[in-house]
């Protein structure tokens, strides 16, 4: 909850700062007859729209388990940041929209140019080169995909000032054309920006494997009593990762012997990874003949050459013949 507590601190703060820089932009761009820097402003309004959302989606993230669900609301979060980049494409419609009809009817493109509006799109870079910042940095030390995701929103807005920048220069030069132009570079920019957020979140919303089971494996080896370990699986978010693995014990051993055992995999994969919370193991006999001394050796020596060599291995058995 102190997690949940921390991000929602960082949303207020990023937000006061991302009404200021609209603020600023509106009220300068209406007073200077900028429609492009009017545009520039709504723009910054949605970065504090997503901070609304994002004050929701965490607010729904840290509910605790319930019966229905059972897992805990920690993807609330992660649909959050899709909706971040939900607001990036809509965006980069609307810019790219915008930059066809000014190309098709140059007559469109009227800016007027003073140091107001200069100024205004100066302070308002550097409001948010501040909140890149500060909440780039708080995102990836809380572990919050939002943040991050906003993070990258904001950078994108940095883009469209200079963009908007660089296209009243353009018109103060008389080269109006150019406005439109760099509207499209940074649309395309923006669009990148969504879906690089959509290929970093889509692996939590899909279960992607939050541990690699070759590594999970070797460690559940190294404990005295195990046999062998399969069929690993694991899900999750970086703060909050659920495994569950199967494991062969002698089949003559007690049940609290193997209770014993399990439990001990279970602190050294905790060990292994803090945001591992819950981690289920299914004990099986082991349905074969105690090894000979030399093949559990031999079955550590052919893991340790697989993991040096980059790849994963997995149920080794050794037969003499």
């Amino acid at each position: 909850m102190d997690t949940f507590r921390a991000i929602r601190r960082v949303l207020w703060i990023t937000m006061g700062l991302n009404l200021l820089a609209t603020a600023a932009k509106i009220v300068v761009g209406y007073l200077t007859g900028s429609l492009s820097l009017v545009a520039d402003g709504f723009d910054s309004a949605f970065d504090a729209a997503s901070n609304v959302v994002g004050l929701v989606g965490i607010y729904l993230a840290a509910r605790p388990a319930d019966e229905g669900h059972p897992y805990g609301h920690r993807k609330a979060e992660t649909l959050t940041a899709l909706g971040v980049s939900a607001l990036l494409f809509l965006t980069t419609w609307e810019l790219i929209k915008s930059a066809v009809e000014r190309l098709r009817n140059p007559a469109l493109i009227q800016a007027e140019v003073t140091a107001w509006s200069f100024g205004a799109l100066v302070f308002s870079i550097l409001v948010h080169a501040t909140v890149v910042w500060y909440e780039m940095r708080e995102g990836r030390r809380l572990g919050s995909d939002f943040l991050v995701a906003d993070a990258q929103h904001t950078r994108a807005d940095i883009f469209v000032s200079l963009g908007v920048i660089g296209g009243l220069v353009a018109v103060r030069l008389g080269v109006p054309v150019a406005d439109p132009i760099l509207a499209l570079v940074v649309a395309l920019f923006i669009a990148k920006i969504g879906i690089d957020i959509v290929r970093e979140t889509s692996p939590t919303l899909m279960d992607g494997a939050m541990l690699s089971p070759g590594q999970v494996e070797r460690i559940a080896l190294e404990v005295p009593g195990v046999r062998s370990c399969h069929q690993v699986r694991s899900r999750g978010h970086d703060r909050a990762v659920y495994a569950d693995l199967h494991l062969r014990v002698d089949p003559g051993m007690s049940v609290e012997q193997a209770h014993a055992i399990a439990h001990e995999v279970q602190r050294r994969l905790r060990a292994y990874r803090p945001g591992l919370v819950d981690v289920t193991i299914h004990l099986e006999p082991s349905g074969s003949l105690p090894p000979e001394p030399g093949h559990e050796r031999i079955s550590m020596q052919l893991r340790r050459l697989a993991t040096g060599l980059g790849l994963e291995v997995h149920d080794v058995w050794a037969h003499e013949i």
